[in-house]
């Protein structure tokens, strides 16, 4: 396999934080964030009670970007990771696509300050004029050794098939060391395709990725440095969320509307015979897989959500660490909605002790609709809970419109949730409520009495 751009860069950190510096973070407490919409009810209905005890909330509008022109909308697109270290690394894009770049941010909850650590565009030193890395649409995943493994992907789609050639091979795959501050361009292991989600099993050291527009499922080994598998494009649906059981079997909405998934014990695909949970009037793509929990729960079910928004429970039987016996088929629980009707969902977590999950609806731009809701689901009850509404206090207090997440990550501890929002200011929004151009990093601190 013919690897691209393959090399080594050493990191100063001085180097890489914006010109004013690192941002710090600014607080937000009160009431008011416990406060629903007035039009609350009559959009999501009322299958949710309000958290008693308010949250505080810590911000960072990302404001110091710079604009590269009417084409530009900063934005974030991929999920983030809560490393070891106890720091949370995200990242944005500018989401062009000729001299486009991608930023990977640290943030330390102890000095709540944001800095930026890697800029794709100067720091591969990709020359001016190029197509480039508009994007980081995949997750940011820790591996064994506290190294972080992520993808590029690109910004003006339409653009891409143009600029494909020896300056533009696709995605790249990027491995940092937050110890060494070094970065690492593994290249496109994909050559001319695309990685825009992907999945990490730590325990196997295997990163797992959707190759675009081809919908192929590659499989790469961190270890060996090498590709495993690629294929499956013909059967993948959705190609935007994967989930995996104990066995470390990686599964997947197909198009034939039930679940497959890849074997690491094999190297190959299977079906079950199991589908997601079906949502009235979904659109195309309605009730492919769209969200799922990072890691199998102690008694190996894993949750996740269709992008129409209903929550499942998902019992990978067989030889997974929940079958009642050798013999016990996969099964599928139907647990509702996420938040009203359905809103889609990009991403969510499970507390440590696996009894809540947790997740933000409203992805693409349509979060602020809702009040932006920080929901939890009781798993043992179904209980949803609504433990923050954002939208308003920002509005009021930063003048900041959320638009939504794709970025929902907790902590070890299960007292902090870390969000990478989309949004815009909130004078923009009045004109046109885009939820885009101007992200943020949120963390939000869950009252002990609430979770």
């Amino acid at each position: 396999m013919k690897r691209t751009n393959s090399i080594l860069i050493l990191l100063l950190a001085s180097s890489f934080a914006h010109a004013d510096g690192p941002l710090v973070a600014k607080p937000i407490t009160g009431t008011a964030l416990l406060k629903p919409p007035a039009d609350i009810a009559a959009k999501a209905g009322s299958n949710f009670t309000i958290a008693k005890a308010a949250p505080s909330l810590d911000i960072v509008v990302i404001d110091n970007l710079p604009d590269k022109g009417k084409q530009t909308l900063w934005s974030t697109w991929g999920d983030g990771c809560v490393h070891s270290n106890g720091k949370y690394y995200t990242s944005i894009g500018d989401h062009m696509g000729v001299d486009s770049t991608s930023h990977l941010y640290e943030y330390d909850p102890q000095t709540k300050k944001l800095t930026l650590i890697v800029d794709v565009l100067r720091d591969l030193k990709i020359p001016a004029g190029i197509y480039g890395h508009g994007k980081v649409h995949s997750g940011i995943h820790e591996a064994a050794d506290g190294s972080i493994y992520f993808s590029t992907y690109w910004g003006k789609h339409r653009e891409v098939d143009a600029h494909f050639g020896k300056s533009f091979e696709g995605s790249v795959v990027l491995r940092y060391d937050p110890k060494s501050k070094k970065l690492e361009d593994l290249g496109a292991i994909v050559p001319r395709q695309g990685l825009p989600a992907s999945h990490f099993d730590a325990e196997r050291g295997l990163l797992y990725f959707y190759a675009v527009y081809k919908s192929d499922l590659c499989v790469y080994d961190v270890n060996k440095r090498q590709r495993l598998f690629l294929g499956g494009g013909d059967i993948i649906a959705g190609s935007r969320a994967m989930m995996r059981d104990a066995k470390g079997r990686l599964y997947f909405t197909g198009k034939d509307d039930v679940l497959h998934y890849y074997d690491p014990a094999t190297n190959a695909l299977a079906a079950t015979k199991v589908g997601l949970p079906e949502s009235q009037g979904a659109k195309s793509k309605g009730d492919t897989l769209r969200a799922a929990i990072s890691r199998p729960t102690k008694k190996g079910l894993i949750y996740g959500m269709t992008a129409s928004g209903q929550v499942f429970e998902f019992n990978p039987g067989a030889g997974g660490a929940a079958s009642s016996g050798p013999a016990a088929a996969p099964a599928v629980r139907d647990l509702g909605p996420n938040f009203g009707t359905g809103g889609y969902t990009a991403a969510m977590a499970i507390s440590p002790d696996d009894r809540f999950l947790y997740f933000v609806p409203g992805a693409h731009g349509s979060s602020g609709s809702v009040g932006s809701p920080v929901v939890q689901i009781e798993i043992a009850t179904g209980k949803r809970k609504v433990l923050a509404f954002l939208s308003q206090p920002l509005k009021d207090k930063l003048g900041y419109y959320t638009g939504g997440t794709y970025n929902l990550q907790i902590d070890a501890n299960g007292e902090s949730l870390y969000m990478t929002f989309n949004g815009q200011s909130a004078e923009s929004a009045a004109k046109k409520a885009i939820g885009f151009g101007l992200p943020s990093v949120m963390v939000l601190h869950i009252p002990a009495s609430e979770r």
